[in-house]
């Protein structure tokens, strides 16, 4: 009251409301705190139920999306499937009839070898046109199919005395690429000599009983006879 007493009247009402003021603000600011606090904490607490909730949706997704995510990886990292078996590959060996499963045994083989054929035909041909080549390669071939002669092309040849180019070597000469037609053609059937068994140059032929052969054609410088 003495401190009121000291204050002039003129100042009366400034000190009364500075003195309101002292009391009002801290009451305003509590009051303001109290209302506007609580909707942070409500909202971070929907925020924090909204994080549970995605954190326990989450694992459930990451691991289907991982599996996933492996099911590809291990699908491309696998090798491609293997081929069809194809059926006759999964035939055992007792099923396969034993001459399909090993041909060469049962495989008889060729009474005229060709190459040796070409060999005779330049030998004792070579400068006669394509026919009379073929012809002499008929000759060989039909000895070869005869029963009064060996029954292959290497021992009609080579018997002993039969052929004058077997024994000079010219036998052994590289046949050109004539000769060769001419044994495939030969091979192939073709016979212009009409079933000769003999040929010979009557220039240089000086047997006796070669000439006494019945002749069945001439072809070049050769006739050809049975």
């Amino acid at each position: 009251m003495q401190l009121i007493s000291f204050i002039k009247p003129q100042h009366k009402r400034w000190v009364a409301l500075v003195f309101f003021l002292c009391w009002a603000v801290p009451f305003l600011g509590i009051l303001g705190f109290s209302i506007f606090v609580p909707a942070p904490a409500a909202h971070r607490t929907k925020a924090a139920k909204t994080a549970v909730t995605t954190e326990r949706s989450v694992p459930a997704a990451d691991q289907s999306g991982g599996a996933l995510s492996a099911e590809r990886e291990k699908t491309s990292q696998s090798p491609p499937p293997a081929p069809p078996v194809r059926q006759e590959q999964q035939q055992t060996p007792a099923s396969t009839p034993s001459t399909a499963a090993n041909p060469a045994t049962n495989r008889q083989p060729d009474p005229v070898d060709l190459h040796l054929l070409a060999r005779v035909i330049y030998a004792e041909a070579r400068g006669e046109p394509l026919e009379g080549q073929v012809a002499v390669g008929a000759v060989l071939i039909n000895r070869v199919k005869n029963p009064n002669f060996p029954d292959d092309l290497w021992s009609v040849v080579f018997k002993k005395g039969e052929f004058c180019t077997v024994r000079d070597g010219q036998i052994w000469l590289q046949p050109d690429a004539t000769a060769y037609r001419a044994a495939r053609l030969a091979k192939a059937g073709w016979d212009p000599t009409n079933g000769a068994l003999y040929f010979y140059n009557p220039g240089k032929t000086t047997s006796a009983w070669i000439w006494s052969r019945t002749v069945t054609t001439r072809i070049g410088r050769h006739v050809f006879a049975v």
